[in-house]
Formats: structure tokens, C-alpha cells, sequence
């Protein structure tokens, strides 16, 4: 792949890398508003926040390249039933090494693991809702020299047209059975 493409698709993915900037601030702030020791909140908050950037920004990549599509819910919760945990894993162990010393894993981590999972669907639909918000001002700005952006915002306009046809041929019927019981 080209430097060109690996730029483009860098660019492209500061909406989803931006969901896990915000989790780690609030992460970070909390520990702090807990009165944990500022190194201990900037800790706190990279290591949940590296994590998230990494899987997010792995995700637009997947939409960038076609793999999935744009704001659909079913495969950003795929993806976040296996990375949401795998995140929070990192997270802990950042967590315990900075508390203890050593890095070391949670009791149970299956346990723990499986709990992450099904939280996971909560954060699918917060993650694509933050991507597409922060998206839908961003993608529009870098759209002239970035074809993942393009592709993107052309297949958010598809399926905005799909959805209107859908909602005027359900008007249309609602009309059309209203003038016969009239």
C-alpha cells in the first residue's frame, strides 16, 4: 500500500480515533476527580485510551477499504464484542502496574472478559454515533483529496436516499389506504 493510501486512511480515521481520545479523557478525569494522584490519571487515561484509538481507528479502516459498511450497527458490534473487552483488558492491566508496580491480570479474566462483552453493545452504539457525529462535519472538509472519505460520505447519501424512498412508498400506502376507507 502506498504512503498516499496509508496517509488518506490515517486521515480518514481521526473521527473513529477521536472516540477513544474522549474515552480516555473521561477515564483520566475521573480518576482524578477521585483524587487519585495526577500521574496516576494521565496513566489511567492512556491506557484506556490507546487502546480505543488503535480498534477505532482499525475500524474506519474497515470501512475505508469497503470490508463493512458505513453506519450500520451489526458489524460494529462484531467488532466490539471482541475489541471492547480486549481493550478494557489492557486498560486493567495498565492500571494494576501503575497501582502495584507489576502488571498483572484481573481475577478471573474470563469472568472478566465476558462482562466486558456484553457492555460492548453500549459502546457500539455510542462509538458509531461519536464517528459519525464528529464524521459527518470532518469527512466533508477532507473529502477533495481524500478518496475514503469520498466513498464513505457516498455511501451515508445512499443509504439516507434508500431510507427516504422507504419512508415515501410507506406515506404513499398510508395515503392510498386512507382514501379508500374515506
Amino acid at each position: 500500500m502506498s504512503t498516499s493510501k496509508v496517509r488518506q486512511l490515517a486521515e480518514f480515521s481521526v473521527p473513529a480515533g477521536s472516540v477513544g481520545v474522549a474515552a480516555g479523557l473521561v477515564a483520566g478525569g475521573l480518576a482524578a476527580f477521585v483524587g487519585r494522584p495526577a500521574g496516576w490519571a494521565v496513566v489511567t487515561g492512556l491506557g484506556l485510551a490507546l487502546p480505543l484509538v488503535l480498534l477505532g481507528a482499525g475500524y474506519a479502516v474497515l470501512i475505508a477499504l469497503g470490508k463493512i459498511p458505513a453506519g450500520v450497527f451489526a458489524p460494529a458490534a462484531v467488532y466490539w464484542v471482541i475489541g471492547f473487552p480486549l481493550a478494557l483488558l489492557v486498560h486493567s492491566v495498565v492500571t494494576e502496574w501503575t497501582v502495584t508496580g507489576t502488571p498483572g491480570m484481573p481475577p478471573e479474566p474470563l469472568k472478566f472478559l465476558a462482562f466486558r462483552a456484553l457492555l460492548s453493545m453500549g459502546f457500539a452504539i455510542g462509538f458509531l454515533w461519536m464517528q459519525e457525529q464528529v464524521g459527518r462535519h470532518y469527512w466533508p472538509r477532507i473529502i477533495d483529496h481524500n478518496q475514503y472519505a469520498h466513498k464513505t460520505i457516498e455511501q451515508y447519501m445512499n443509504l439516507a436516499e434508500s431510507m427516504q424512498a422507504r419512508k415515501d412508498a410507506v406515506d404513499r400506502g398510508r395515503k392510498k389506504r386512507k382514501a379508500r376507507t374515506a
